[in-house]
């Protein structure tokens, strides 16, 4: 902006009267007898000097033409006036977008060059589901707390062909854990072999218990639902859901949610780009019903 707009500009509020949305901008306002003014271009205002303005105003001695334009006209009088003034330079270029150099603009030249485009949102893996139709008790494994002598460390596990949650099929994976002491833990866990999970936020899947000698599931706690996650499965993400009210022989959902879910490292959360494996852990009662061998199926496992 030239001196001469910015003068303008810092004037305008010592008019009294004036309404801004009465008049419109600067650029069409044109009072009599000497044309309007204005600060962007415009069409020039008309009067006995003429206005300024993009190419500038007629009047008796030519408006000041706008930014990189010609100057007014001359006067329409007896004796027409001299040409306006030509217009003012061009202001500096916008800044610059921000592709790599020599195409992005730095501001300083008459116009920088515009940035690369924008990247394609990334697009979310819909792959995350597993349903158990087909026997992939290959890659299962245990995790069994605590450490021998304890009874729940012969726990197995095994894929079922005759237990299903849905109506896509029939098949499960089964944990048997020989529970029989308090506060004991036992895991199925589910080898994801490094997959990717993009933009995923939460875990789901179906487990059902039942047991040959237990009446019912008093001597559970919880069930915890986890991921590890990293280059070297080192981040463990899980929740424990609650089994209080589950009876013996129905299927219930189960869930991990990643942003309040336990993390360790403390605060860290899931490497989506490295999932390791999932697992579905029975917690038994560190008081209370003496716990029993148990088995569980898990199916249906999602993400969404």
């Amino acid at each position: 902006m030239s001196l001469r707009r910015l003068g303008l500009l810092l004037a305008l509020p010592t008019v009294v009267g004036i309404s801004l949305s009465a008049c419109g901008t600067e650029d069409d306002a044109a009072p009599a007898p000497s044309g309007g003014s204005g600060t962007t271009a415009g069409a020039g205002g008309t009067g006995e000097n003429g206005g300024t303005g993009e190419n500038g105003g007629t009047g008796e001695n030519g408006g000041r033409g706008g930014m990189d334009s010609e100057g007014g006209e001359g006067g329409m009088s007896e004796h027409p006036g001299p040409g306006g003034a030509g217009g003012d330079s061009a202001g500096p270029g916008g800044a610059g977008g921000d592709g790599p150099s020599p195409n992005a603009g730095d501001g300083n030249t008459a116009a920088g060059a515009g940035g690369e485009g924008g990247a394609a949102p990334a697009l979310c893996n819909t792959a995350v589901f597993l349903n158990f139709t087909t026997d992939n008790s290959a890659d299962y494994g245990t995790y069994l707390t605590p450490a021998a002598p304890s009874p729940v460390q012969s726990s197995t596990v095994a894929w079922s062909s005759s237990e299903g949650a849905t109506a896509l099929g029939l098949g499960s994976a089964q944990l048997n854990a020989t529970f029989g002491a308090l506060g004991e833990q036992a895991q199925i866990s589910i080898n994801q072999h490094n997959a990717v999970w993009a933009c995923k936020t939460k875990l789901h899947a179906k487990v059902k218990f039942t047991s040959a000698t237990a009446t019912d599931l008093s001597h559970l706690s919880a069930v915890a639902l986890s991921i590890n996650s990293g280059t070297n499965g080192g981040i463990y993400t899980g929740h424990g859901n609650s089994t209080a009210g589950f009876v013996l022989g129905t299927w219930y959902p189960i869930e991990l949610e990643y942003a309040t879910a336990y993390k360790n490292p403390a605060n860290t959360l899931p490497d989506l780009d490295h999932v390791v494996s999932i697992g579905i852990q029975m917690q038994t009662v560190a008081t209370g019903t003496v716990p029993v061998p148990t088995t569980m199926y898990v199916d249906d496992i999602w993400a969404e």
